[in-house]
């Protein structure tokens, strides 16, 4: 949908970053249903609607369209967020990463503000919050559950 909405308004660069997710997205999914995890078909069919349906939003409406992307990109960070408020050791989960993903949305974030398209900056102000607060806990959690350090042996 982000790059349908991009590539319509037209802002090449949220066409390009988002048209570059779904090609490496695309990649995982092939894998996927390589290794038989997945059915050829659903990858396949849900390519083929969020295209069909995201072409005639585009067209109806760019405001409905970026509504549509505001929708469906805003809350996507937050069922985890929920899943860390209420773990309390965080084995696994990467404080670099969401560090990055921090960085990635704040200055996607800007970048909405400066070009005056909210609905680019309104899904990163909640992924914004959303990896800063995942980082913060994420750090809080290595550190208080760090394997203590191997004795030497003798």
């Amino acid at each position: 949908m982000w790059t349908i909405y991009g590539i319509n308004k037209p802002e090449t660069q949220v066409a390009i970053s988002n048209g570059l997710l779904v090609i490496a997205l695309s990649a995982i999914l092939f894998v996927c249903v390589k290794h038989k995890r997945i059915a050829w078909w659903i990858p396949v069919l849900t390519l083929a609607v969020v295209f069909i349906l995201g072409s005639i939003i585009a067209n109806y409406s760019m405001t409905m369209m970026g509504w549509c992307t505001v929708a469906i990109g805003a809350p996507a960070i937050i069922p985890q967020v929920v899943r860390v408020y209420r773990t309390e050791h965080l084995y696994g989960v990467s404080a670099a990463m969401y560090a990055l993903l921090f960085v990635c949305c704040l200055t996607w974030l800007i970048y909405g503000a400066m070009i005056n398209d909210w609905f680019v900056s309104l899904p990163n102000l909640v992924g914004t919050s959303g990896s800063l607060y995942i980082w913060y806990r994420a750090v809080q959690s290595h550190k208080k559950f760090q394997a203590p350090a191997e004795a030497p042996a003798n």
